[in-house]
């Protein structure tokens, strides 16, 4: 576990420019669903992909975009390689253009602004007030474009097991479920920072909090890497799911299968590891209602070492449980 560790450290701090915004967005979601794949039975593997073919713009974002070096490899590749681009998917629909971008982007579905306060004097302005959806659970009175993370996968889960919901929504449904596995389990996709002075409504899970040219959140995202070859993605999950330590906390991770405690893990890690001191220190010192963002020019070694370990679990624990929730449709 030692020498992986070093070893993707160094992976991290070599892919992390300030240009990294793809990772967690494109080949992080990749990885974790490249786990997931080879987790899962071959009967699901089967039901999955016969389900995505029912996708309503299969041809449009899957066919079509399929590389041609795929294109000429085995069904089995093929096949992963489509179960890789449903993770992705969500963030795809983002370029939409007009109707279809209103149709299927939903932007507030991939996070939750769990509170982190800056410091007592901010909990005690703000606590009683927090313009953010923070439900863990969906109420009737909830609007479904403006779930949060854990009231999209509630509700996207109750698609994918009602039988009166067609193909297409179960496929548009299964991608979601994947992708959002993902993001419930990268630590400041659950969390803000609220300050009296900077971020009275949050800091957007760190978009705020600039770092060089780039942004807390884009560093966080950057943690998997920013690959676009399936083969090294492959390769990356491949090496993650093998490393024992890391393969029996996937395994471990099973047995939790509530997306609140998903969620939950995550906040605690954005509280331990995500908002650390330093970045504390340099909001306080800015703290002000002019100053939309917090500007830091770049955080230690030493940051990027516990956050690349901690990306490794969360990506290991995210494939397993990715896993057993597409098992258990089955």
């Amino acid at each position: 576990m030692k020498r992986f560790s070093l070893l993707f450290v160094f992976l991290v701090l070599f892919l992390l420019t300030p240009e990294s915004t793809q990772a967690w967005n494109y080949a992080g979601h990749r990885v974790i669903a490249s786990i997931a794949w080879d987790q899962l039975t071959p009967e699901t593997q089967t039901a999955m992909i016969a389900l995505l073919k029912q996708h309503p713009r299969f041809e449009q974002d899957f066919q079509s975009r399929m590389p041609e070096v795929i294109r000429k490899a085995s069904p089995a590749v093929q096949d992963r390689w489509l179960f890789m681009r449903a993770a992705t998917w969500p963030d795809i629909a983002r370029s939409f253009k007009e109707a279809d971008r209103e149709k299927y982007h939903h932007g507030t579905w991939h996070y939750i602004n769990q509170p982190i306060y800056l410091d007592t004097a901010s909990e005690q302005a703000l606590s009683s007030n927090l313009p953010v959806n923070t439900a863990r659970s969906i109420r009737p009175e909830d609007d479904p474009l403006q779930f949060n993370i854990l009231q999209a996968l509630e509700y996207n889960v109750a698609q994918m097991t009602a039988p009166a919901v067609s193909p297409a929504d179960k496929a548009l449904a299964l991608c979601w479920i994947m992708h959002l596995t993902g993001d419930s389990h990268q630590p400041l996709h659950s969390s803000a920072l609220f300050s009296k002075g900077s971020f009275p409504e949050g800091d957007r899970g760190g978009n705020s909090i600039r770092i060089g040219k780039s942004n807390l959140h884009a560093q966080w995202d950057g943690l998997l890497g920013n690959s676009f070859k399936d083969s090294e993605i492959v390769s990356q999950a491949v090496g993650l799911a093998r490393d024992p330590a890391l393969k029996q906390l996937g395994e471990q991770a099973t047995k939790n299968l509530n997306y609140a405690v998903w969620i939950d893990e995550s906040h605690a890690l954005a509280k331990s590891a995500g908002y650390t001191q330093l970045i504390l220190d340099a909001v306080k010192q800015n703290d002000a209602p002019q100053n939309e963002f917090i500007k830091l020019t770049a955080l230690p070694a030493e940051y990027y070492r516990s956050a690349g370990t901690i990306a490794a679990k969360r990506a290991a624990q995210s494939g397993w449980r990715l896993a057993a929730v597409i098992n258990g449709f089955q």
